[in-house]
């Protein structure tokens, strides 16, 4: 499983992609997945090596728009396509440092809090998170984050937050040890996977 945690995912053997295969089957740098408002575009960046779509051979340069579900070969790889935009969250909370390293916390409420304690919509069993650390809500159709008086602070945009402030599509926040990105739930970035699955008879 490999998450798309960058605007464009390159996929070869060189050591340059963003998502290296060691294989010799895979070209030095074999294909690019790209989003585009709000679909993602599979290009192929080989020149000499077996590339397809759902089977279907593609060329050098060839562009393809991609959909859930979608299979696309690399050789004799085959790895299927995800994603679950339309799942209908409202969004997503992408933890890149601390306890949940690597985690993605579904938002599906206008309001809701993070913290230690287990009363919290998102739990940080850390200490140094405070047991009711902060509080993110949505307000006449925008996000607002507000810390909750907690020991270490809140800190977006690298401030510490003494007032409540709008909070953007993939802004970062620290609590503690433990630092996220938020996501909307109509803009995804993290949950594209390149799944490897069995090649099609």
């Amino acid at each position: 499983m490999y998450p798309l945690r960058v605007p464009v995912l390159s996929v070869g053997r060189a050591n340059a992609n963003t998502l290296r295969i060691s294989d010799s089957r895979i070209a030095a740098h074999h294909v690019r997945i790209e989003r585009e408002d709000s679909h993602f575009v599979l290009e192929v960046t080989a020149n000499d090596a077996p590339t397809t779509l759902n089977g279907s051979e593609l060329q050098p340069g060839d562009r393809r728009t991609l959909s859930d579900g979608d299979l696309i070969g690399l050789a004799d790889l085959v790895f299927r396509f995800t994603d679950d935009h339309g799942d209908g969250v409202l969004g997503r909370l992408w933890v890149v440092a601390g306890v949940h390293r690597g985690k993605v916390f579904r938002v599906d409420r206008a309001d809701f809090s993070i913290g230690r304690a287990t009363d919290n919509d998102v739990q940080f069993p850390d200490r140094s998170v405070s047991r009711h650390h902060c509080r993110i809500r949505r307000s006449e159709r925008s996000w607002w984050i507000e810390d909750l008086e907690s020991t270490n602070g809140t800190i977006v945009h690298g401030a510490p937050l003494s007032a409540p402030v709008r909070l953007e599509h993939g802004d970062e926040v620290v609590t503690g040890f433990s630092r996220f990105v938020f996501q909307e739930g109509d803009r995804p970035l993290v949950n594209l996977r390149l799944e490897p699955t069995p090649p099609c008879n």
